[in-house]
């Protein structure tokens, strides 16, 4: 008995000692008690995120979703009048988040990039969907085709179905953009140092399918270039010709072929397999509402 009362007796007098030196150990390493709890504080959260990525647990809280956000994107790369000002395509912040993570290689898991999507598109809104999350996120890898940026120039292509200009919400391209009469694509070109030379973009596309060939119905539009001409995009369009169009029910793919877009040697190819297949909750949505235009006097 009056062993283990000894063994007792020495492990609690151990454990003393292993806090009387973490003690004097902290107090020589930290200024005061709040740097010590800052590093505790942060040592817990960087466990929590590493668990919500391996899937042990499945949610995190908006703290940790901020860190994320702001570890990753707002410290290291954009301060915040990047984020107000941003010009973005009708993929939003999928878009951008996406050319980060797989093309710049910034370090954050899948599960991160989602969380970084919403807390951007809450922070920073830039449509408003009738969807989920979820939905739009299938819609956009659905339509998104990307390149690993040769010669340092990074293009992304969405084809701009009725779909996916529904499902980000963007009714109103549906019209603009005439997609009863033509196929559209938004193209856009990015570069981290330097410029993008903007090119006439009617002589270097073409598209291709299973059923034959065409090239772009003039003009191409510039949607926009930043101030620094570190990117820009544009529309490009190809014509639906009635029962000779490049699209038809037995098409089986479609590719679009970007000549010397970042050197005259270089040949950019983007396919989708046909048909595209959509989220159930797009496909059998109700059609929208179309608004009639007010009357002058009318409204508010």
């Amino acid at each position: 008995m009056s062993v283990i009362f000894k063994l007792i007796k020495w492990t609690f007098g151990f454990v003393l000692f292993v806090l009387f030196i973490a003690t004097a150990l902290s107090y020589a390493l930290y200024n005061s008690t709040d740097d010590l709890f800052y590093d505790l504080k942060s040592a817990w959260r960087a466990a929590r995120i590493e668990l919500y990525n391996r899937n042990y647990i499945s949610t995190i809280t908006q703290e940790e979703v901020r860190h994320i956000y702001q570890k990753s994107c707002y410290r290291k790369c954009h301060g915040e009048a990047a984020m107000i000002t941003a010009v973005l395509s009708e993929a939003g912040w999928f878009q951008v988040v996406e050319r980060m993570r797989i093309k710049e290689g910034v370090d954050i898991s899948g599960r991160e990039a989602d969380i970084i999507i919403k807390y951007l598109e809450g922070t920073y809104p830039t449509s408003r969907s009738e969807f989920s999350f979820d939905t739009r996120k299938k819609v956009h890898q659905a339509v998104w085709r990307n390149d690993m940026g040769a010669n340092d120039i990074y293009t992304d292509v969405t084809y701009a179905t009725p779909e996916y200009l529904r499902s980000v919400g963007a009714l109103g391209l549906i019209e603009d953009y005439e997609l009863n009469k033509y196929h559209v694509f938004i193209t856009g070109f990015t570069v981290h140092e330097g410029e993008v030379p903007v090119i006439d973009l009617d002589k270097v596309s073409q598209l291709r399918s299973s059923s034959g060939s065409v090239r772009t119905e003039a003009p191409w539009k510039l949607r926009f270039q930043t101030a620094d001409k570190h990117h820009y995009e544009a529309i490009i369009r190809f014509p639906k010709r009635g029962s000779s169009e490049i699209v038809n029910p037995a098409t089986k793919w479609i590719e679009l072929e970007l000549k010397g877009v970042g050197g005259s040697d270089t040949v950019r190819v983007f396919k989708w397999e046909l048909p595209i297949v959509y989220p159930a909750e797009v496909v059998n949505a109700p059609a929208p509402v179309k608004k009639s235009p007010e009357k002058p006097g009318e409204g508010k």
